[in-house]
């Protein structure tokens, strides 16, 4: 590497860091002002408090690094725009991607690093987080716990499971409910394909099967029931185990556990291909702020470029909400939705590219 090149990575590495942490800080910022209340409400302790937001950190991370990323190329390149180095650098026979390399270098050693914190970090401290935030926000509910691809949940009377949680519609897919008794016999058990609660409080059952156990045993399958259990469907929508608590492989093998059992895991899937596509968004959004920081003037630069920057980056953040929103829905399918948007900005990047270099 060059003194050319370890300077621009040295700059980039700078920008980097205080961008990401920045941004860091202000989102803890915001949500402890926004969970303050409820933390303290049930006499969580400054120790339980600051392990909670500690083990947030990887997860918050993960979320927020485009974004510094972004900004950081766009301080880094308008800075040495504003200060002429690198019309000195052009100018010595230096090409524009030669010097942008390093630059790109260290967006992918950002993107390197997100990918390794989604994977190995993040899952185990987000379950961390929402153990300790249930536990305090919400104390003495129980919430179901996820194992071998299922949800499971002891309940007053039993055990309920699920294969699918869908907490916005209220409804579980692959549901089953055992009874026991206070030995914990078996007495009977329900499964269907469907269940979803109803305003009342009942459980309407579709496509199901009620086996009782017993001297007498009996088996009777129905289309669609309505039972009425002591349990309600809080805890599953409590334990609700979302993908960025689960690594890649744990991901992967929930989705095709979905398959096989013809269940649409069209949200699973999505958000399985975004696992890997999130994280290299650090390189691709970088080819929008590049050029972007090259046609800042010298005066005011900086701001101008920042701004605009911004401007972007909350637009690539709105088109990639859409299409992973789009992708969960199954209006696109799940590999198209997690990569578009990184398709897009890398396009629109090297257009702007060629702009500038002529």
């Amino acid at each position: 590497m060059t003194v050319l090149s370890r300077y621009l990575f040295r700059e980039f590495l700078r920008a980097a860091a205080v961008c990401i942490l920045g941004f860091l800080l202000l989102f803890l910022l915001i949500d402890f002002v926004d969970h303050a209340e409820k933390l303290l409400q049930h006499n969580a302790g400054l120790r339980e408090i600051g392990w909670y937001y500690l083990t947030r950190v990887p997860g918050i991370f993960v979320l927020i690094s485009p974004v510094g990323t972004m900004l950081a190329v766009l301080l880094a390149v308008s800075l040495r725009v504003r200060s002429n180095e690198l019309t000195a650098i052009f100018s010595g026979g230096v090409s524009l991607l030669r010097a942008c390399v390093p630059i790109l270098v260290g967006c992918a050693l950002v993107s390197a690093l997100s990918l390794l914190c989604s994977e190995v970090l993040a899952p185990a401290a987000n379950r961390n987080a929402r153990e300790v935030e249930r536990l305090r926000v919400r104390p003495g509910r129980v919430a179901a716990q996820f194992s071998a691809n299922r949800y499971w949940m002891r309940g007053e009377r039993g055990i309920l499971s699920a294969q699918v949680v869908d907490g916005p519609s209220r409804t579980l897919r692959g549901f089953q409910y055992i009874e026991v008794d206070s030995d914990f016999r078996p007495l009977r058990r329900i499964e269907s394909r469907g269940a979803r609660l109803l305003p009342d409080g009942a459980w309407e059952l579709a496509e199901g099967r009620e086996r009782i156990f017993g001297e007498t045993p009996s088996v009777a399958a129905f289309p669609l029931r309505t039972y009425r259990f002591p349990e309600t469907m809080d805890g599953f929508i409590a334990g609700e185990t979302p993908p960025e608590e689960m690594t890649y492989a744990q991901l992967s093998g929930y989705v095709g556990e979905l398959r096989r059992k013809g269940y649409e895991a069209w949200g699973y899937e999505t958000d399985l291909h975004a696992k890997i596509a999130y994280p290299l968004l650090n390189i691709l959004i970088s080819m929008l702020a590049i050029p972007f920081a090259l046609r800042s003037p010298r005066s005011g630069g900086v701001w101008r470029s920042i701004g605009l920057g911004l401007l972007v980056g909350f637009a690539c953040w709105v088109v990639l909400s859409t299409s992973l929103s789009l992708g969960r829905k199954g209006v696109l399918p799940a590999l198209l939705a997690a990569w578009l948007p990184g398709v897009l900005f890398a396009g629109s990047g090297a257009a702007l590219f060629r702009g500038v270099g002529r």
